[in-house]
């Protein structure tokens, strides 16, 4: 819900705009101060995920396993995609390993079984012939053989000509000397398992991307890595490229650069130079949109991490640290940092992903009252090399809504909402006050209390709940089709979100 910018008259009297209507059941997350009028003695908390002692998936099969002169190379990856259905409950990846896309199903989410599908061989993988693939179901499409959507990298040795033509749709291009001719194509598929590459690049490339889609618009959002775009500092900043038919993409747009606050973190380490961003998913949550973005801490030179710059003649590349930190944004397109910029997955405790989170799916799934990510954990820093190295396969979990929160400590503090006309009638908090106390005055458009909804009235003590009902001694609903503000008193405790069902 976006709010009316102010009116003003030739004679500086300030129109009050009209309050905006707050749909029955839209979640309010505050992760942001969009409905938030004031807020006094609170901190905004990234929380980090729930971790399992294990990964769920591990490169097992001999298709997933490289041996070179005796070395065991054992990498899977999620920079693809997990849908569940709704009425099933059941589980679909698209994951890879360091050649093919590979699939995999689950009753559970966390048991994983790898379906001999028979299209490549007798193996689990599709005939997707992309890098970093990232996948959507698309409720829009009206062909059948398009449901599913894909986007990823290919060095297909495109002749100069098809290069060309793809350089010809955009202004900015000359940055662009990669000699591998890696690139960014597009699929479609019916079934999610036999796909159709389609013949022409859609973007210029580098290796990873992700791709989402407007819940409302139904465009596609491409968010994709560029490696020596003028218009960013460093090698590694994600882009944004948005189409409405799959085929022609706007002019990419930096989205997630890092900052000088970014490279002074990067400098903490030893051997710190700077930070670039990995990639970033991205996805519409609760009538916004919601990122996860790889913070890449480099580290100049290897040795400075490692100890030494090679083993046994292979020499290490792009050495440093990435954990992952939440973003946020209004409309898909213009993003901010979250918080004290803390990792909402930090590395460790266990030593499967305590080196570095390579990437992640393109957007999470919701599991009863939890929110799940599946993500590449790799047990040594970038730049580590086999056996040491082994990537896997891990989920991370929260609360529903419960990436951020608003958090007061023994001394009470509050938020204050914008005017805004129910069009519910019951409010319903997502809070955990264990030790301590939440209490909601309902305020008129004055920022008057109105009769029947102070905060005595309304006080909860202790306790911890998803869906926690407010309710004063007088009242059960909110007042009816009338401007009102909201005014939460917070004790020891956090907020995660609100709505009005």
């Amino acid at each position: 819900m976006l709010l009316p910018a102010l009116m003003f008259s030739q004679n500086a009297v300030v129109k009050r705009p009209p309050a905006p209507t707050l749909k029955k059941g839209e979640k309010q997350l505050l992760v942001d101060d969009l409905m938030i009028r004031s807020k006094q003695q609170l901190t905004r908390v990234v929380h980090p995920a729930k971790k399992l002692a294990q990964p769920v998936l591990t490169a097992d099969m001999p298709w997933e396993i490289v041996e070179t002169d005796g070395i065991l190379d054992k990498r899977v990856n999620i920079y693809g995609t997990v849908l569940r259905d709704e009425k099933t409950g059941s589980f679909r990846m698209w994951y890879a390993d360091p050649g093919s896309v590979l699939y995999a199903t689950s009753n559970d989410g966390i048991q994983w079984e790898r379906p001999n599908l028979q299209i490549v061989g007798d193996t689990n993988a599709i005939d997707l012939k992309l890098h970093s693939h990232s996948i959507i179901e698309d409720p829009f499409e009206t062909d059948p053989k398009k449901r599913y959507k894909a986007v990823g990298n290919a060095s297909k040795g495109v002749d100069d000509a098809k290069l060309q033509r793809l350089k010809d749709k955009f202004e900015l291009v000359d940055w662009y000397r990669d000699k591998t001719h890696r690139l960014y194509y597009a699929a479609h598929s019916a079934d999610g398992l036999h796909w159709t590459l389609d013949p022409e690049p859609i973007l210029l490339g580098c290796d990873t991307i992700t791709l989402s889609q407007d819940p409302v618009t139904g465009e596609y959002l491409a968010f994709h890595k560029r490696q020596g775009d003028p218009r960013t500092v460093g090698i590694r900043q994600v882009f944004l490229s948005v189409s409405k038919d799959m085929k022609h993409w706007s002019e990419p747009q930096p989205v997630m650069v890092a900052d000088e606050l970014d490279h002074r973190e990067s400098k903490k380490l030893k051997g710190g130079a700077y930070s670039e961003f990995y990639n970033l998913s991205a996805f519409p949550y609760a009538g916004q949109w919601l990122g996860f973005a790889t913070h890449f801490r480099r580290v100049i030179p290897p040795s400075a991490l490692f100890g030494n710059d090679e083993v046994n003649g292979r020499k290490r590349s792009n050495t440093g640290i990435i954990d992952v930190q939440l973003v946020h944004s209004r409309d898909g397109r213009h993003w901010h940092r979250c918080s004290d910029r803390s990792p909402v997955i930090p590395l460790g405790p266990h030593a499967y992903d305590a080196g570095s989170i390579f990437g992640l799916c393109n957007a999470p799934v919701i599991v009863g009252d939890e929110m799940w990510i599946y993500y590449t954990a790799v047990t040594t820093p970038h730049g580590g090399l086999a056996p040491d190295r082994q990537q896997s396969i891990a989920r991370a979990a929260w609360r529903i809504d419960g990436l951020a929160s608003l958090q007061a400590g023994e001394k009470p503090g509050t938020i204050e909402t914008h005017d805004f006309i129910p069009e519910g009638q019951h409010l319903l908090v997502n809070a955990a006050f264990k030790t301590g106390r939440l209490s909601v005055e309902v305020l008129d458009s004055h920022g008057q209390v109105i009769p029947g909804y102070d905060k005595a009235s309304s006080l909860i003590e202790k306790q911890d709940s998803v869906r926690l009902a407010i309710q004063w001694k007088d009242a059960r609903t909110l007042p009816a089709g009338t401007p009102i503000r909201l005014r939460f008193h917070l004790e020891s405790g956090n907020l995660f979100s609100y709505r009005i069902d």
